[in-house]
């Protein structure tokens, strides 16, 4: 199961790292733009690897690495609106 999902997720991000540079567009450093993407990406991989320690349990591995996100965005000084 665990195997399985290491996979699963190495697959992914071998499909994230096939992109074009004309797929992306530069944004200005230092901007709150910048800022949020970079944290995205940060706190997308931590929970990755958070779901994919937790990943014995379906649900709990989903709840564990939405929990990370949510903390590493915090982290980076984000909040969730609402």
């Amino acid at each position: 199961m665990l195997r399985t999902s290491i996979i699963i997720i190495a697959a992914a991000l071998a499909g994230c790292n096939s992109s074009s540079s004309s797929q992306w567009r530069e944004v200005s450093p230092n901007t709150k733009e910048s800022r949020f993407e970079r944290a995205k990406a940060i706190c997308n991989g931590r929970a990755a690897e958070t779901q994919v320690i937790a990943g014995r349990l379906w649900i709990a591995g989903a709840f564990a690495a939405n929990s990370s996100f949510n903390a590493c965005m915090a982290e980076q000084g984000f909040a969730p609106n609402g």
